[in-house]
């Protein structure tokens, strides 16, 4: 099977997330947490994990889904890239939300802020409107 070419935008949009969620929860939160800061700042720095695992996950679903539109391709024609970015992001938006409305508690103990789902929607929404403005994949017509 060929390798999808990712765009280095998604790969730096990545690594930049991962790098946020991490400096965020051994450095950033607890400082917060230990310090009287005003009210929006704690509740952005709180929702910062919910942001990025929209934006991770939007991502994920995307390169998972576009490698298996390539593997299918010859059974179910070609699918627009639009509409693999839409499915991805109505997939991850489904886990998201739901997580966050307590449907179910896949990842962890989590506790109902409607900031979080706030967060989860802008990081669905950037991340759906940076992939459709740029793409996703190198040389693919979107």
């Amino acid at each position: 099977m060929k390798e999808i070419p990712i765009k280095k935008y998604v790969r730096y949009l990545f690594g930049i997330s991962i790098l946020v969620f991490i400096l965020n929860k051994f450095y950033l939160r607890p400082w917060v947490l230990e310090n009287e800061l005003p009210i929006p700042i704690q509740i952005m720095v709180l929702s910062i994990p919910n942001f990025i695992e929209a934006i991770v996950g939007t991502l994920i679903a995307t390169g998972i889904l576009l490698q298996l539109r390539q593997y299918f391709d010859k059974t179910i024609g070609d699918i627009k890239d639009t509409y693999i970015h839409l499915i991805a992001a109505s997939v991850v938006a489904i886990y998201v939300i739901s997580q966050e409305l307590k449907f179910h508690n896949l990842g962890g103990n989590n506790v109902y802020d409607p900031y979080d789902v706030i967060a989860s929607i802008i990081g669905l929404l950037l991340t759906l409107g940076l992939i459709q403005a740029w793409g996703f994949v190198e040389n693919r017509d979107p």
